[in-house]
């Protein structure tokens, strides 16, 4: 099966250097950034290594970027012979644009779906380029791809994405989502008496935590579900579910069998 691909890069000069946004092609690449989900692997492409990205790209059943059609790759168009839109690609703000009608930023969007945005800005890169601090800027493109994915993964499992409207939470639906969604499966979780380990989305220190817990009631977008760690029960915002797994049978449902 073809590898599925998570692009971002970086460049070396600004809009501004290059006579703005048309001129894309001018701008020159620091690093490209890629998560591969067949090796499970980010990694990162300077110049000297893109004889290795062009054949991971032609690989590629699948890229997924931000912006990635009309910026990453009439960026990167200029080092290969070959058209880049000859590989399948999910560009996620044209799914946005799709779904809204207008464009919003990642920063955005990340920061209301996942509770964290980005690390930086692309001037942030292009000066940490030209102070040699490689670093930092494979840091910041390598956040952005994590970024990226877990956007996408989150849209696949719930359905949507989010973004913060004049104060106002709101969905952003998505084309690429899976059948059986994340509150597909607490709902059979909790007809079937299934114990599910969760990965929550939760704050500062504890941006993420995993749950091992049994589900109680779904009401409206809560989750009332015992917590195996704390023995407690407690309420989970389902908006807040990164991923979900099905463990077995909940044990409070086989006493109940008994």
């Amino acid at each position: 099966m073809a590898d599925k691909l998570v692009l971002d890069l970086e460049t070396k000069k600004s809009f501004d250097e290059v006579g703005g946004q048309q001129n894309a092609h001018l701008l020159e690449i620091s690093v490209v950034g890629v998560y591969s989900y067949d090796k499970n692997e980010y990694r990162t492409f300077k110049e000297s290594d893109f004889a290795e990205l062009e054949d991971w790209l032609k690989k590629a059943g699948l890229v997924i970027g931000f912006n990635s059609k009309s910026f990453d790759f009439a960026v990167l168009q200029p080092y290969f012979r070959w058209k880049l839109d000859r590989v399948p690609h999910l560009d996620i703000l044209e799914e946005v644009v799709h779904a809204r009608g207008h464009r919003l930023k990642l920063d955005s969007i990340a920061t209301t779906t996942l509770g964290e945005g980005k690390s930086g800005s692309g001037l942030d890169a292009i000066w940490y380029y030209r102070n040699k601090e490689w670093e930092k800027l494979i840091k910041y493109c390598l956040d952005d791809v994590k970024v990226t994915k877990e956007i996408y993964e989150y849209g696949m499992r719930h359905g949507h994405m989010w973004f913060t409207d004049r104060g106002q939470k709101t969905a952003i639906p998505v084309r690429w989502a899976q059948d059986k969604k994340i509150l597909d499966i607490l709902e059979e979780a909790q007809k079937f008496g299934y114990k599910v380990t969760i990965d929550y989305l939760g704050r500062g220190d504890e941006r993420r935590i995993m749950k091992e817990i049994d589900v109680r009631e779904i009401i409206g977008d809560k989750l009332k579900a015992f917590d195996h760690h704390s023995g407690l029960n407690k309420d989970f915002a389902i908006d807040r579910i990164y991923d979900i797994d099905i463990m077995g049978a909940a044990d409070s449902f086989q006493e109940r069998l008994i």
